[in-house]
């Protein structure tokens, strides 16, 4: 898949000097909390090749980033050590300081690293340091009812399963594993219920009053290469929405055990590709999971809207050499 980004859109592209001054953020509670010894001994090899290198814990919220905006301002490259989630909140300041990206897998899933083929190894980093090519892309933003501002997105928010798992664990302390979400996914599972949703792309209703599975997509990785919609792509200057209409347990099961063969989903999901896409909930009010958390702990009440639009300017994501092809 990532070599089909940079085929199908080279035009974005672009070569940078080769970064000198790195930034690095680790999450502490990524994965197995081993993210401050990938980040150390990254920064030690990073030194010893005569880069200039500043390492910082995560910020919990968005905002705290402001405290080091001049830092970043000032770095060539920022890494991040951590998950999808601390990823989308450093989207909007590397956004507006346009300093590129790249991101160490250290979360469950590290959607956003495995997508480009980013590894934890310095080599690699070193190496794509010296190419220095960076893909630009773009990414989602949610507003609406109750909701102060836009909130970014990279990979993906859902309501379904995935969305009632993530509020079981949403306040969970300490590090994350695979047997924590498999728990609490089962316990979800036992109180399944679907969301009744209307959905409008580009102020066009698509579905009215229907209850499923709904996800809004800007990438199609998600868990264990699953790609429950595979046409999303962040090259593209557009979100993809997909629909599960009358979604039932067994279509969970099916999910469960193609995450477990590693296989597409190929559920009979409906797909709607616009710029700015609504979604009406009605009846209950309902959990929204977002790049893998739980958007902003507290459900959507019913009745209220949540806008999906799509980032006005790219990223600069700096790509592994081995994930370009010419």
């Amino acid at each position: 898949m990532k070599d089909d980004i940079v085929n199908q859109f080279d035009e974005v592209l672009i070569k940078i000097p080769t970064p000198e001054n790195i930034l690095i953020f680790y999450n502490p509670i990524s994965s197995a909390g081993n993210t401050e010894k990938i980040a150390e001994k990254l920064a030690i090899d990073l030194i010893f090749h005569k880069k200039n290198v500043s390492v910082y814990t995560s910020e919990r919220k968005m905002k705290g980033y402001k405290r080091v905006k001049e830092e970043i301002v000032a770095s060539d490259l920022v890494v991040i050590v951590g998950g999808d989630g601390t990823v989308r909140k450093l989207l909007s300041i590397i956004n507006k300081t346009e300093t590129p990206v790249y991101v160490i897998p250290g979360g469950n899933e590290s959607l956003f690293a495995r997508t480009y083929g980013m590894s934890t190894s310095t080599d690699d980093l070193l190496r794509t340091i010296s190419a220095g090519n960076c893909l630009q892309q773009y990414y989602g933003l949610i507003s609406g009812q109750g909701i102060r501002g836009k909130k970014p997105f990279f990979n993906m928010a859902s309501m379904g399963l995935d969305s009632l798992t993530v509020k079981n664990i949403g306040k969970r302390k300490g590090p994350l594993n695979d047997a924590i979400y498999v728990w609490h996914g089962l316990k979800a599972l036992c109180s399944l219920r679907h969301p009744i949703v209307t959905i409008s792309v580009d102020g066009q209703c698509v579905i009215e009053r229907g209850a499923g599975y709904i996800i809004v997509a800007n990438s199609s990785a998600y868990a264990k290469n699953l790609q429950l919609v595979p046409a999303a792509n962040p090259s593209r200057h557009e979100l993809v929405a997909g629909f599960l209409p009358g979604a039932r347990h067994q279509h969970e099961l099916i999910k469960a055990m193609r995450i477990l063969q590693r296989k597409p989903a190929n559920l009979p999901m409906q797909f709607f590709t616009g710029k700015r896409i609504a979604c009406t909930l009605h009846g209950q009010s309902y959990p929204m999971q977002v790049d893998g958390d739980y958007f902003r702990n507290r459900d959507i009440e019913a009745n209220n809207t949540v806008k999906f639009s799509i980032s006005a300017s790219p990223i600069h994501v700096l790509m592994p050499p081995d994930s370009i092809r010419t």
